[in-house]
């Protein structure tokens, strides 16, 4: 008996890139309008589309950018 095995069937990788973001933007959104930090993230990578997310992106983008500038 002969068992045929798929190789890419049996590699486990994930294919899906992971954001990192800044925790101290992500606590700062958090305080300001009271959603947690998995919906915050949720928002700004696309898998949440509710109206607040583009609010949340835009905010996050420059506060971040603030950050970066700060420790220049």
């Amino acid at each position: 008996m002969v068992i045929k095995i798929d190789a890419m069937k049996t590699t486990n990788k994930s294919t899906k890139k992971t954001n990192s973001y800044n925790g101290l933007v992500l606590d700062r959104l958090q305080e300001k309008h009271g959603y947690s930090k998995v919906y915050i993230r949720q928002c700004l990578d696309g898998t949440r589309k509710p109206g607040i997310a583009d609010t949340l992106i835009k905010e996050y983008k420059q506060m971040e950018k603030a950050v970066k500038a700060a420790l220049k």
